[in-house]
């Protein structure tokens, strides 16, 4: 069958999102038969390349693979997708994103209904990481087909940005790109500022599809949204690239004051966003280039008709930059602005993990790989990208994913920390949304977990549990660093109050202040400590001395806080494994395994028995049946496991029973 709509797949280190793309792809209306998916391999590192391989061998038919050499970006993968698209039509997806079951069919009727260059649907900023349908789908606004047809039209049509600046949100014909020599620079970031400009002066029928049909997949690891990754200095050079085109191709000649208008929004009002919200420090030799540039190309911007009626008011005080002499700290000073202004009301909830689990749907909720420089990739954004200490998971825990987003995140007003089995829950037990949030946060500085009253102080739990020398000399950095503070360290710990788990959310410009002043306890205290001798558990040294110090954080900086109850979604993964391990060695009757590998785990985890990790209290039962059994073999009396091998029988018969 004659393919209708060629699909370029851009490819680069995404083996865990491929298979969730692709499913979205195979189950298109139109008819999968229909559809021509070329994948481009951008010299992945990861086993991208095996899935691709896998995904064609199972789909030969409708499949193409490419593989690349050398890394080009998602710009050259593109421009060699589109030389091997033999349909009529052609659409780009992103391989982390997928889309609606019926995009294709819907952009596909539009498209010949109205005989168009270019029709475009509506997005979702999804956070889920299964490939969920959200509704309602419908934006409110009505569709439009667009005429361009005159020089006005056009002009109006540029500076509206009537279809945005991305590629995947729409289907095009392949004459239209391929007659026209619409293509996107190589080798760099930010490559759709360039394509989707040549659209605007090409495309004469537009259908815009007021439907959301497109899942843009919000990626924090990828290439828009990395932190502090060096390619976002490519807006520059491509824009720059992008008035050249322009230049080269006529179009300053009829429409210089909209390319004008387009090399002001797109690249110097973008880069100071850009510099304000992916970066930790603001680059001021960027930003005098920056400057330089756009006024060698629009010297005269006050006089631009489209900044009036198009530009915010924030970016017209941007603009007015352009004119003044600006220092570092003046930059410094309108960058924090930029993001407080962007960042106002936003709350971003980051979930600890180190292994896979059901990520909650509310988009406040952000999975968080921690450990993950050392660790099989799961698939979640991780803690080793930017600056980072995820190799050091093993003494640090989940701290090392406080680490990454003190260093790392810029583009919240809130912020806080949870676990992948851990959440705070609302006055009616359950997840707290932003709706739960927010009026507490409004009240209140910080919000921790529900302290753990204990009849014992603080001092003798941890000295049961971990070496008391270490906390010693967390209290000799403090006095040393911060002597107000040390009375308080010392209150703290001969009280009863526990606060367990580094779980907490407050401002992100507290939650920094935090971090700097707990790291800097333990720039000094990690001198003083070895952990040569400790085993696995205790080597998490880090993560123990925190959860209390968070508090004393809070009262030496007399923050307001406020108590939320925490709930447990699912047991402790180590926990969940014992249990299956168990249960396959009673199966086989192999209890004196059985019960050497529990007194192994035992000493290796003693956390897998606490309550909020054995929901059920089930491995004190499970104990107790293997010491019955060995008894019973011990007095050559029959055995429990004459009855049944099945380890949740056994624990009913046992719970059942007077023993």
């Amino acid at each position: 069958m004659d393919k209708l709509i060629s699909i370029i797949i851009p490819c680069y280190n995404v083996e865990k999102y491929i298979d969730r793309c692709f499913d979205s792809l195979l189950a298109q209306t139109i008819g999968f038969d229909k559809l021509e998916i070329i994948m481009i391999d951008d010299c992945s590192t990861d086993r991208t390349w095996d899935k691709m391989t896998a995904i064609e061998a199972s789909h030969p038919e409708s499949v193409m693979i490419i593989h690349c050499d050398e890394n080009g970006h998602q710009g050259r993968a593109r421009n060699i997708g589109l030389q091997y698209a033999s349909a009529p039509y052609v659409g780009y997806v992103d391989s982390d994103d997928w889309i609606e079951p019926d995009m294709y069919e819907k952009l596909y009727q539009k498209m010949t209904e109205h005989q168009c260059d270019i029709v475009m649907c509506q997005n979702w900023r999804d956070t889920a990481l299964s490939g969920q349908i959200l509704a309602p789908k419908l934006t409110g606004d009505a569709n439009r087909l667009l005429e361009i047809d005159t020089v006005e039209k056009r002009k109006i049509f540029i500076a509206c940005g009537s279809i945005g600046y991305g590629a995947w949100d729409k289907l095009f014909t392949r004459d239209f790109l391929v007659q026209n020599d619409i293509f996107f620079p190589e080798g760099l970031a930010y490559e759709d500022h360039f394509f989707a400009t040549l659209l605007y002066f090409y495309a004469k029928r537009v259908y815009i599809l007021e439907e959301r049909l497109y899942h843009y997949y919000i990626n924090p690891a990828s290439t828009v949204l990395s932190p502090n990754a060096t390619h976002h200095f490519n807006i520059l050079t491509v824009d720059k690239l992008m008035w050249e085109e322009c230049e080269n191709r006529g179009f300053l000649t009829e429409y210089r004051k909209e390319v004008e208008y387009q090399f002001l929004t797109l690249c110097y009002l973008a880069a100071m966003k850009m510099i304000s919200l992916r970066l930790t420090h603001v680059p001021y030799d960027f930003f005098l280039e920056l400057k330089e540039e756009t006024l060698k190309r629009v010297p005269d911007y006050h006089s631009n008709p489209y900044i009036k009626d198009y530009v915010t008011e924030l970016n017209q005080m941007l603009l007015q930059l352009l004119d003044l002499p600006i220092s570092e700290q003046d930059l410094n000073a309108v960058c924090n602005a930029i993001r407080i202004k962007h960042t106002k009301g936003s709350l971003q909830i980051y979930v600890m993990t180190h292994v896979s689990f059901d990520v909650p749907q509310d988009p406040i909720y952000h999975p968080l790989h921690v450990g993950r420089a050392l660790k099989e990739d799961l698939g979640y954004p991780g803690d080793d990208s930017g600056d980072n200490i995820s190799s050091l998971n093993m003494y640090y825990s989940e701290l090392t994913g406080l680490y990454w987003a003190w260093k790392n995140v810029r583009n919240t007003e809130y912020i806080g920390l949870c676990h992948y089995r851990r959440y705070f829950l609302n006055q009616d037990n359950r997840l707290m949304s932003k709706a739960d949030f927010m009026p507490i946060l409004e009240k209140y500085d910080v919000i921790l977990s529900q302290p753990v009253a204990s009849e014992q102080c603080y001092r003798d739990i941890y000295a049961e549990a971990h070496n008391i020398h270490d906390l010693e000399v967390v209290g000799e950095a403090i006095a040393a660093l911060y002597p107000d503070c040390a009375p308080i360290f010392e209150e703290v710990l001969a009280g009863n109050k526990l606060y367990c788990g580094n779980l907490f959310v407050t401002t992100k410009t507290l939650f920094d202040d935090y971090a700097e002043w707990l790291f800097s306890i333990f720039a000094v205290a990690e001198k003083h400590i070895d952990v040569s001798t400790y085993d696995d558990y205790h080597k998490r040294v880090y993560g123990f001395l925190s959860e209390q110090l968070l508090y004393v954080w809070v009262r030496y900086r007399n923050l307001t806080h406020y108590e939320a109850p925490i709930g447990f979604t699912q047991e402790k993964a180590e926990t969940r494994t014992l249990k299956e391990q168990l249960a396959a060695l009673f199966r086989e009757r192999r209890i004196k395994e059985a019960h050497a590998l529990f007194l192994e785990t035992m000493r290796a985890r003693p956390d897998v028995m606490l309550p909020g990790s054995d929901f059920g209290q089930e491995l004190e039962t499970i104990l107790h049946i293997i010491q019955i059994c060995l008894e019973d073999e011990k007095q050559g009396r029959p055995s429990m496991l004459e009855h049944s091998t099945d380890l949740n029988e056994l624990i009913r018969q046992y719970t059942k029973s007077p023993h």
